[in-house]
């Protein structure tokens, strides 16, 4: 079940266990993808190589692609793509997935 799902239907916030666990999860799979992420005042930034890629914001749980993504020619970049789709749904600017289907 995506974050987006959950959160409409429950109204989930970051306090709630089911929201730690699937973050938790969501977490672990974009450092599996040998990503690095930094967390600051609830938005999370998405690195490959140094480069800011992504931004995630914790409580709306919206991810935008950064300008500077389109300089990466990494397949890593495209698998991230989709584990975001994959959890938080749709993606917001500058995603490549805005309207697309996922398998």
């Amino acid at each position: 079940m995506k974050f987006e799902t959950i959160i409409r239907r429950n109204r989930m916030t970051a306090e709630k266990p089911e929201f730690r666990q699937m973050m938790s999860s969501f977490l672990d799979k974009v450092m599996e993808l040998e990503f690095t992420i930094k967390s600051n005042d609830g938005v999370y930034s998405i690195y490959l190589d140094g480069i800011k890629v992504y931004s995630l914001e914790r409580d709306t749980c919206k991810y935008n692609r950064h300008y500077y993504a389109s300089t990466i020619t990494s397949d890593k970049l495209e698998q991230l793509e989709i584990v975001l789709y994959n959890f938080f749904g749709k993606g917001g600017q500058g995603s490549s997935l805005i309207g697309k289907a996922v398998d």
